[in-house]
């Protein structure tokens, strides 16, 4: 709680040595880890949360929450980097399993693929995020446009239909 309180009051090297001090009393604690990363990120130290966030997704593999800071702290390091990015995906993929209804989790995996110019991709994404946000016009249109330069059929392709049969067959109910 001491913690906490200190990263709120915004005192970062007394919060972050008591997160230490946690730490080392309980090292496999996933959330102590992530919150160490938590609070690396919010002080604009994103590149030193990357190893307490993986410890703590080695931890709780299917703990989605944890799964999406680290991808989101993944992406906010990796500029251009393919690797780095194709691993956030990753980490978000997986994520999803678990979370599939989070808007946030949608705008990060349309990050990811824009940075790597897959903008069909990307637009799939926003068309998921504004879907669940219930911008349905919105969604409609980035759905199109994502399905414009998708492969006919493909499991993106698909989705994308998907969506766009779904806002169709739900217009009579808005």
């Amino acid at each position: 709680a001491r913690a906490i309180a200190a990263y709120r009051n915004n005192k970062v090297e007394q919060s972050l040595s008591m997160m230490d001090s946690l730490i080392t009393l309980e090292p496999n604690n996933p959330y102590f880890q992530e919150l160490k990363g938590q609070m690396l990120v919010d002080y604009g130290r994103v590149r030193e949360a990357l190893p307490y966030y993986e410890q703590a997704v080695k931890t709780r593999p299917k703990d989605a929450l944890i799964r999406t800071a680290y991808a989101h702290a993944q992406i906010e390091t990796a500029g251009n980097d393919e690797v780095q990015l194709n691993k956030a995906i990753k980490n978000l993929e997986r994520a999803q399993l678990d979370e599939s209804r989070s808007p946030r989790l949608q705008r990060l995996l349309a990050t990811a693929h824009g940075r790597l110019g897959h903008e069909a991709e990307a637009q799939l994404h926003l068309a998921e995020e504004a879907l669940l946000q219930n911008r349905r016009e919105e969604a409609k249109a980035l759905a199109e446009r994502a399905q414009k330069g998708l492969a006919e059929n493909s499991r993106p392709w698909i989705r994308a239909q998907d969506i766009l049969n779904y806002i169709e067959q739900n217009k009579e109910s808005n």
